[in-house]
């Protein structure tokens, strides 16, 4: 089943992150641990990993957004049949 996963909090006073760009798009497969994308914080850019093994399966936020940490930017897939079952489920 496709999860999506938030922002994470990656110093005590962070509260928001932009989207600098993602490296992964849809339908590439991921390892936990992959970097997916880059997350400029108010002090720094830092790579965001990917949590789990899976396909990614959609961006929830565009590059180039502001989002406060905990809201839910991608969308990763258990495999390549999961991710078809999503994309149907939005009409792609």
């Amino acid at each position: 089943m496709a999860q999506a996963y938030p922002l994470p909090k990656w110093g005590i006073t962070m509260e928001e992150g932009t989207i600098v760009e993602w490296t992964v798009q849809p339908g590439d497969a991921v390892s936990e641990g992959d970097v997916i994308g880059q997350v400029e914080t108010e002090k720094i850019v830092v790579e965001f990993v990917s949590p789990v093994n899976g396909v990614l399966a959609a961006h929830l936020v565009a590059a180039g957004t502001t989002v406060p940490v905990g809201q839910e930017v991608v969308v990763i897939a258990e495999d390549g049949a999961d991710y078809e079952q999503y994309r149907a489920s939005l009409g792609a």
